[in-house]
């Protein structure tokens, strides 16, 4: 980015921050764990963190996807907002407490307003603050809608062609079978990626992991390298901020 430096766009999955098992339980130990490596390393930074326990809990209990659908029960879209906001406040308050000054940016106040944002995150960025951005749940036509932290991604490398974009994800990288048998893909081809987005059961690790695939797929065309990296694992996070190939599943920009 001229005038930022190398900037580098992170998504912290909800499998890693939160336990999906229990409801609105935080992984504090993932969380600050991913927070320290982040202040370890000298790149501008954007942080996207998804719903895990928090968001998708009440959001599979109200049926919503990333589709538009009409609620029955407004008070379940209070639920998604309010768990949301509750999960970005721990995000906030760890990324603060390891000097990385966060300032979250809410989809809702931002998805009308691209010009406005961009330059709003040039100036942050330039200042040495962190914008956070978190998946949200959103009014639309019929009724509400989920707009998913793969793909404000996706958006914000459209947007500001970071140096690489890395999710941070609860397994070691990307397994060629559903049941994780067999060595990690180090390296994912287009041939490969096409596949993949051809026919979902050729390879599945966790639910949104094809989902996940496929957005990669989108970034890497913008000529971003794309890691997936365990969240859990200090030394793969740090080794995909500085770019190196070899650690968890990259996908590499296509130039």
């Amino acid at each position: 980015m001229d005038g930022i430096g190398a900037l580098v766009i992170v998504k912290f999955g909800g499998s890693v921050i939160t336990d999906k098992n229990h409801p609105l339980s935080l992984n504090q130990v993932a969380l600050d764990s991913l927070s320290k490596t982040l202040s370890m390393h000298p790149s501008k930074k954007v942080i996207v963190h998804g719903g895990g326990s928090f968001g998708h809990h009440y959001a599979k209990m109200a049926g919503l996807n990333t589709r538009c659908k009409f609620v029955d029960d407004i008070k379940q879209i209070a639920l998604i907002r309010k768990s949301m906001l509750e999960l970005n406040a721990h995000v906030i308050n760890s990324l603060y407490l390891y000097g990385l000054n966060p300032y979250t940016i809410a989809p809702f106040y931002w998805s009308k307003s691209l010009n406005g944002l961009k330059a709003l995150l040039y100036k942050l960025l330039s200042q040495n603050v962190c914008p956070v951005f978190f998946g949200d749940v959103l009014p639309c036509n019929r009724g509400f809608k989920i707009l998913s932290g793969d793909d404000i991604s996706y958006f914000l490398c459209r947007m500001l062609k970071p140096s690489r974009m890395i999710f941070c994800i609860n397994v070691d990288g990307i397994f060629p079978s559903s049941n994780m048998k067999g060595p990690i893909i180090r390296e994912l081809d287009p041939k490969v990626v096409e596949k993949i987005m051809a026919k979902k059961s050729s390879i599945d690790v966790t639910g949104g992991i094809v989902r996940k695939i496929k957005i990669a797929y989108k970034i890497s065309k913008l000529g971003v390298d794309v890691f997936f990296v365990n969240g859990s694992k200090p030394d793969d996070f740090f080794k995909a901020l500085n770019g190196e190939y070899g650690v968890g599943t990259c996908m590499r920009g296509m130039k």
